[in-house]
């Protein structure tokens, strides 16, 4: 569309048009407005420039947003629902991000429906609340085609609204639901980085159109939503009081104590990745039988108690049973309050990625017992479809099938791989390569002759504390012997050998290679990578030890490959054609050296930061505009930094001494500006914990390049490395830092710039 352009828009029932005559002095500065009614049936839209156009909108709420950013309420229901309330009031159509709130303008939003399925020629903008901002969908349709540009504009630390991203795509899919929403989704990457990452990144956007009884909405916040479908089964699965069925009463646990208690538990995997923990028969059936009707006979069938210690054995969820972020949300469709107090609950789960409204149905019956507390008394599947799949949830392993994080790795992955059935590789090959690969480890016997073992890991070497400097001195005399050998966060020995083989490969010549990949916990797994007759394939070995430094064969396997590459900058990045449930779409090397001070230098200070939860990485900024990074949830992150240690917290709350000591240190930022942005309680002098996710595969910084200023800061080039998208320049940073005699240190400021990727948008919202 050209700007300027008139188009006629004709409108399928009578309309009241409200509009909005602005002219816009500076950020800075209040809009003036003068508003006209115009009644018709007919409405001539002139395009305009999509940001003055979102300045009008953020305009028509400012006097909204001010007094909701000065009493720290931004983001909550009362505050959205007032600011859709206006835009509604002024013509526009309206919704909220969470589809908390019926959407204002509706009826132009079904009009525009019509239109599409009538093949008529229409266009139509909705304005999507979000908590610092908002979203801009500009839809036109002809010919029953639909086109979408998205504008998403946040207010920065100046309030100045900032156009953040915008991205203009054709609707692949379109829907109105039955259930009364609008789902629509497309493309938008370029034909370039569809070659890159191999992968389309799709936008998927699902908006309630049709009004929702609020008690609906009411009684899910209350029931539904505090438990939702992330990490457990509790609407996943059919039981009732009767018969639990598959219920799993660890996540359960995980769930239920914060809603108990106020904050999560401290039985976590971060501190100690094999824990096991024995938690008090107290603890652990208060907080059960708190939501459920069950006795402690019951209970201690269906978990692991220990009599003997009066507790239950509890072991957190590990890397292989992490979940994908990307699940459905629960919606109350209806209810129904039955004669012995009960309420039973239609719930759809609605999956905007899924392009559905209605990926499955559950019907699940609480209990009230008093204004605050309440029990789940039954669920109820309903599946719509034969294909119905709860794909993102991962059940906990068994004892026998768990794997702590110490662990993790090629050679656990290959436990969840299937074998080829079609080998390249011929048998008399294999014991070659056993016998390789056993004489290789003979090598670096020494390093394993005073080893003691510790437990029957079925996946892990048993080998009770081996360290890094250990790990790296198997990889030395690999290389010594002339192996290609490679460990965590050292240089690989004799890479060239890789290189040698991805040369021929893309020669389309047969080769093979053997890398030695040495793990945390002194396993070798030895992988060689052979191309022959224009097939890809791996065989790995296992190599595991016995007391006195005795190698043996744990296992072997050989597994197709989808594809391999080595970058230009050093990594090879390889993809099993079979993938590997709950892991990496990719695996990857750092063949080419890495200098042990940027290794240095990325330690101290670029590990532990995250590129997609909040904005540090993600955002230019300096002292002028810090208070853009300001998330609460990023708190968590330096405060691990800082003290080495997990932040643990009473009722959700950090003390503001500890909060503010610890931001002070690391940002040029003022107390004032913490307290404004951070959620800062006065009355309790402290400030809100908001714990994150852990994000699956996110991207990960390295230092690649520094320098020193006279000043004494350091100026730390840092590339992104995203091997899931296939790339180890996604992005690059610069980063300045400025380091304290104490060891401590502060980021003064933040630069980046997209190279293969696109920059992420971060998780968090203020």
């Amino acid at each position: 569309m050209k700007l300027g352009m008139k188009k006629r828009i004709k409108a399928s029932l009578p309309v009241v048009m409200t509009v909005i005559l602005t002219m816009m002095t500076g950020c800075g500065n209040r809009t003036s407005a003068v508003v006209a009614d115009i009644e018709a049936d007919t409405v001539y839209i002139e395009e305009k420039n999509n940001d003055a156009v979102a300045e009008r909108i953020a305009a028509a709420y400012q006097d909204i947003y001010d007094e909701a950013a000065s009493a720290n309420t931004l983001g909550s229901l009362a505050v959205t629902r007032r600011i859709v309330d206006r835009l509604g009031a002024l013509g526009y159509v309206a919704i909220d991000s969470e589809n908390q709130i019926d959407m204002a303008g509706a009826w132009q939003t079904e009009a525009f429906c019509e239109a599409v399925d009538s093949k008529k020629s229409a266009r139509m903008t909705i304005i999507v609340i979000e908590q610092a901002g908002f979203q801009k969908f500009d839809l036109e349709t002809e010919d029953g085609s639909v086109n979408v540009v998205r504008g998403y504009y946040e207010y920065d630390a100046n309030g100045c609204l900032q156009n953040r991203n915008t991205v203009s795509y054709p609707a692949d899919s379109w829907q109105y639901t039955p259930e009364g929403y609008l789902i629509f989704s497309g493309n938008y990457f370029s034909d370039e980085r569809y070659m890159l990452t191999l992968s389309d990144a799709s936008e998927h956007t699902a908006l309630r159109v049709l009004p929702l009884d609020e008690t609906c909405r009411e009684l899910n916040r209350r029931y539904i939503l505090p438990v939702g479908y992330r990490q457990n089964n509790l609407f996943l699965c059919d039981w009732d009081e009767t018969d639990f069925g598959q219920l799993d009463f660890y996540d359960m646990f995980d769930r239920l104590y914060p809603m108990v208690n106020g904050q999560p538990h401290s039985y976590t995997a971060v501190e100690n990745p094999e824990a096991v923990y024995q938690v008090p028969e107290d603890t652990f059936e208060s907080t059960i039988m708190a939501y459920f009707h069950i006795d402690s006979a019951t209970l201690r069938l269906k978990t692991g108690y220990m009599p003997e210690s009066a507790a239950y054995e509890y072991r957190p969820r590990g890397f292989y049973e992490t979940e994908y972020p990307d699940i459905p949300y629960p919606e109350v469709a209806d209810y129904t309050e039955n004669p012995d107090g009960t309420i039973t609950l239609l719930v759809n789960a609605v999956y905007p990625n899924g392009d559905t409204s209605r990926l499955y149905a559950h019907k699940t019956v609480i209990r009230p017992l008093n204004e605050n507390q309440f029990q789940y008394v039954s669920n109820q599947t309903i599946s719509l479809d034969e294909d119905y799949d709860i794909w993102w949830h991962a059940d906990r392993l068994t004892a026998e099938e768990r794997v702590w994080q110490s662990e993790m790795g090629e050679e656990v992955s290959h436990r969840f791989l299937t074998q080829t059935e079609q080998c390249v590789i011929s048998e008399a090959e294999k014991g070659e390569l056993n016998d390789m690969a056993l004489d290789a480890a003979k090598q670096v016997k020494e390093v394993y002759r005073d080893i003691e073992l510790a437990g029957e890991s079925f996946y892990g070497s048993n080998i009770r504390e081996f360290t890094h400097d250990q790990c790296e001195q198997v990889v030395r005399l690999l290389g010594e012997a002339g192996g290609v050998a490679v460990t965590e966060d050292t240089n690989m020995e004799n890479y060239g050998q890789l290189e040698a083989f991805y040369t021929a490969y893309l020669e389309k010549r047969d080769a093979m290679v053997t890398v030695f990949d040495v793990k945390r916990d002194g396993l070798i797994g030895a992988v060689t990578f052979l191309y022959r007759a224009g097939r890809l394939q791996t065989y790995y070995i296992g190599i595991c030890w016995q007391e006195g430094g005795v190698p043996q064969i744990k296992e072997t396997l050989v597994s197709d490959i989808a594809e391999i590459k080595l970058t230009q900058k050093g990594y090879f990045i390889y993809a099993y054609k079979e993938t590997l449930p709950h892991s990496s779409l990719r695996q990857y090397w750092r063949v080419k050296p890495l200098s042990d001070k940027c290794r240095e230098l990325t330690a101290k200070y670029i590990e532990g930061l995250s590129y997609v939860n909040y904005n540090v990485l993600v955002t230019d900024w300096d002292s002028g505009n810090v208070e853009d990074i300001l998330m609460p949830c990023m708190f968590e992150d330096i405060y691990r930094m800082d003290t080495g240690e997990n932040l643990k917290t009473e009722n959700w709350k950090i003390p503001a001494e500890t909060f503010e000591r610890i931001m002070t240190t690391y940002f040029p930022v003022s107390t004032e500006q913490l307290r404004k942005w951070c959620g800062y309680d006065k009355n309790s002098n402290s400030y809100e914990h908001e714990m994150i996710l852990a994000s699956a595969y996110p991207p990960f910084g390295e230092v690649v390049d520094y320098s020193v200023g006279a000043d004494g800061t350091i100026t730390l080039t840092v590339d992104g490395v995203w091997p899931d998208y296939n790339s180890d320049l996604a992005f690059t940073n610069t980063i300045v830092v400025q380091p304290f005699e104490d060891g401590t240190f502060r980021y003064l400021s933040n630069s980046i710039e997209e190279k293969e990727l696109e920059v992420p948008v971060a998780f968090c919202k203020r």
